[in-house]
């Protein structure tokens, strides 16, 4: 079974996302993101390719989908495995929403098992939907800081 997630970035247009097939929880998908996705343009080029199948450490190049040609040596997913790119399918392209409240709300959401990275002002955050109270307002969601998650997460590994 899959760890489905969602993968998006925020702009002065508004958000774009994907969905991520394979891996979606913090210690793989989380940190991938987080030491290889840190630059803008390459969170662009990852996005244009639409829905991804499995997140590698490099978007790649394309490739035959069922091929073993993704690794490189022992690094099983070298590149990322992309459903049109590499599978050749349609209807796979970043879906655009207008804010996070929109993406939060949405199919593509509801189907990842709740793990949804956003890039966001040079910065990974990832969804966190434990009930928040701020100012008086109730809010069901928040974004908070991947490293710090992935910090705390190591901490807890470790100790």
């Amino acid at each position: 079974m899959a760890t489905r997630s969602v993968i998006a970035k925020l702009d002065s247009k508004g958000i774009k996302a994907v969905y991520c097939h394979n891996d979606g929880y913090l210690e793989y998908n989380g940190k991938l993101l987080s030491t290889h996705y840190t630059n803008e343009n390459k969170v662009d080029k990852l996005l244009v390719e639409g829905d991804i199948s499995s997140l590698g450490r490099e978007i790649g190049i394309k490739t035959d989908f069922n091929s073993s040609c993704y690794n490189k040596g022992d690094d099983f997913n070298y590149q990322c495995k992309f459903y049109a790119r590499d599978r050749g399918e349609k209807g796979t392209e970043a879906q655009e929403f207008k804010d996070d409240i929109a993406l939060l709300d949405s199919d593509l959401v509801s189907m990842s098992n709740g793990f949804v990275y956003l890039y966001a002002y040079g910065t990974w955050y990832v969804y966190d939907n434990q009930t928040i109270k701020y100012n008086g307002i109730v809010a069901t969601y928040k974004f908070i800081e991947l490293e710090e998650v992935l910090e705390e997460i190591n901490v807890w590994v470790v100790g």
